[in-house]
């Protein structure tokens, strides 16, 4: 698209222009916007951009839904993610903007916009800048997120789990989650590990805890007896298979005598999400005696009877590994400390390689 006819749409996207031509306008915009090159176009125009930006607050719905499509599609790409960040349309940052429409109970198109948020804190290079300006509003968000009935218009939010989930890479965002007070935000979190209704909300959820044990500070508080979260973990991949009256003794309490009709978690990035969480949570010898205490094992091994993707299998059995292993055959009271040599790294990776392709 020439520079000229870029310049040419701004004038159709102001506020005082006629609805029709800036309906057109945006659609024209949004084919733009469908390949990686449009996308790189578009971002060399800041104008377009902030006008694109000031279209999502329009009194007329429809131009509302195509502005924050077109936003969606220029997010898809890191770079897009990027520029849209460094913008200030009306010296305010889009994510001060964006905020201010998803806590807002009677906006029409506010799942549209928390899909922009996901993407936009999904880029590595984002974060840190997105917990600045965020930070402020990650309460009155999470409130938001864990009431699925706030928006009257209908829309779920459920893509602030995903967004959650990448600002968790911060650890400023990690000591929000377990340090918070009056209110631990973590618990607010825990119940949607298994929340039936939304992949999307469950995948975020277990996400956020992933990204929080790769913290072993952490770790003391995430098995404490108090926030219970075995039970959360351990849930999803059990179902309704039968255990011995001692095995059964191990178990959390929550999942004792769970009904023969209980279904696993179908999700398979969800399931090894889960799994790998259990692996960091085997850090050091006081928490790895906490997951043999709680039945993690017999868990385990009853998943791996019945898990048909390969994945999933290669992150049950390292977990299974370190667990029926005795302390002295472990080598290491912290493994989280130990130093992998790069040469045995890439044995420990072709050797995964070799195990999947078998």
């Amino acid at each position: 698209m020439e520079k000229d006819t870029l310049n040419e749409l701004q004038q159709f996207l102001k506020p005082e222009a006629r609805i029709d031509l800036k309906l057109i306008s945006l659609d024209h915009l949004i084919g733009v916007s469908g390949t990686e090159d449009g996308v790189k176009v578009l971002l060399g125009n800041e104008n377009i951009l902030k006008n694109i930006i000031d279209c999502t607050n329009d009194k007329i719905d429809n131009v509302i839904k195509k502005a924050l499509l077109l936003l969606i599609n220029i997010t898809a790409h890191s770079e897009g993610s990027i520029e849209l960040l460094k913008l200030k349309p009306n010296n305010a940052s889009v994510l001060d903007i964006f905020v201010g429409y998803i806590l807002d109970s009677q906006k029409t198109h506010a799942d549209a916009v928390c899909m922009v948020l996901s993407n936009i804190t999904r880029v590595e290079e984002n974060v840190e800048q997105c917990v600045d300006i965020l930070f402020k509003h990650l309460n009155d968000l999470l409130n938001v997120f864990v009431n699925t009935e706030f928006n009257k218009k209908g829309c779920d939010l459920e893509y602030l789990a995903p967004m959650f989930s990448n600002l968790s890479r911060s650890g400023r965002v990690r000591d929000w989650l377990v340090k918070e007070n009056p209110h631990i935000p973590l618990i607010k979190l825990l119940p949607f590990c298994q929340y039936e209704k939304s992949i999307i909300r469950r995948g975020g959820a277990i996400g956020t805890l992933r990204n929080l044990t790769f913290d072993v500070q952490y770790h003391k508080f995430l098995l404490s007896p108090d926030l219970d979260l075995l039970t959360y973990l351990l849930g999803p991949l059990m179902g309704g298979e039968d255990y011995c009256d001692e095995e059964m003794d191990k178990l959390p309490i929550a999942l004792q005598y769970l009904p023969k009709e209980k279904q696993r978690e179908l999700d398979i990035d969800i399931r090894k999400m889960i799994l790998e969480t259990l692996n960091k949570l085997c850090s050091k010898h006081e928490f790895r005696e906490i997951l043999r205490g709680n039945g993690v094992y017999y868990v385990l091994r009853e998943l791996h009877k019945w898990e048909k993707e390969p994945t999933v299998c290669l992150a049950c059995e390292n977990v299974v590994d370190i667990l029926i292993q005795k302390e002295e055959e472990v080598g290491a009271e912290d493994l989280s400390k130990i130093d992998v040599p790069e040469d045995m790294i890439d044995k420990f990776e072709k050797m995964d390689a070799e195990y999947l392709n078998n």
